[in-house]
């Protein structure tokens, strides 16, 4: 008898492994001959790819001429001058990832062959040389000219903001000088306002005696002459006097001032 199973499905079928491996030996033939098409393929491209054909005379090539060279570096040196006029900002990053770019591309010219110039060419590529030798030459001139015009100018801006500080701490020097002058005068004024004495004239009695009486009487009369002559010489003489009058003269002279 059969066992019992668990539940009323039908029983499955045993695999068909027969199928299956026919299936799998179809399948690597398939891949082989894919394989082997694929390089018949690669090598049918291998031999029809031509190789570099040899120009006629290439033997004969010799490396390329100083003077080449030269010409080159000259015309690569007018345009990195350019391109850095056209730069504002990074000029000397700029300037060294050039000249760097440049020396490599020359060190590989000065390896390299070329065919041998006639001498109708040479005299040409000589000529060119030459004016590109002279349009550096004017380059780098006019390049340093403006350098110098650059730095003196720079030089007159500094020397112009240091002449305009130093006229600034002028002014405002002058401008304390005149307030403290100013203050001055104002203090005087106040001063001599305050020193002046409104007095009442003096008026002497009618019967006071004069000075000149008061002379005759105590001076006989033929003493006169010769009293006042000593009088006078006391008085041109005495340092008293003469500082009293050195006195007046600066006190009128400040008197004008004000």
């Amino acid at each position: 008898m059969k066992p019992v199973r668990g539940s009323n499905r039908t029983p499955s079928k045993a695999p068909k492994l027969k199928k299956k491996r026919k299936m799998d030996e179809t399948e690597k033939k398939l891949s082989e001959n894919n394989g082997t098409k694929r390089g018949q393929k690669r090598k049918a491209v291998d031999r029809s790819s031509p190789l570099p054909k040899k120009v006629k005379g290439q033997e004969n090539w010799k490396l390329m001429p100083l003077s080449t060279v030269t010409a080159l570096e000259n015309i690569m040196d007018l345009s990195v001058l350019a391109t850095l006029a056209l730069r504002k900002t990074q000029m000397k990053e700029s300037q060294e990832h050039l000249n760097m770019m440049k020396s490599r591309f020359l060190a590989q010219c000065v390896q390299l062959r070329v065919p041998v110039q006639r001498q109708k060419h040479m005299e040409c590529s000589s000529y060119h040389q030459q004016r590109e030798t002279e349009n550096s030459e004017a380059g780098k001139k006019t390049l340093k000219k403006l350098e110098s015009d650059l730095k003196s100018v720079v030089v007159a801006l500094e020397e112009a903001e240091e002449e305009t500080e130093s006229l600034k701490q002028t002014c405002s020097a002058l401008r304390d000088q005149l307030e403290d002058e100013e203050e001055k005068a104002k203090e005087s004024l106040q001063l001599r306002e305050q020193t002046v004495l409104n007095l009442p004239p003096h008026r002497p009695p009618a019967d006071e005696p004069t000075l000149e009486a008061l002379m005759r009487k105590t001076i006989p009369d033929n003493e006169c002459e010769a009293t006042s002559q000593r009088l006078g010489e006391i008085l041109q003489n005495s340092e008293a006097i003469q500082n009293a009058q050195v006195l007046l003269l600066h006190a009128h002279k400040h008197a004008d001032e004000l």
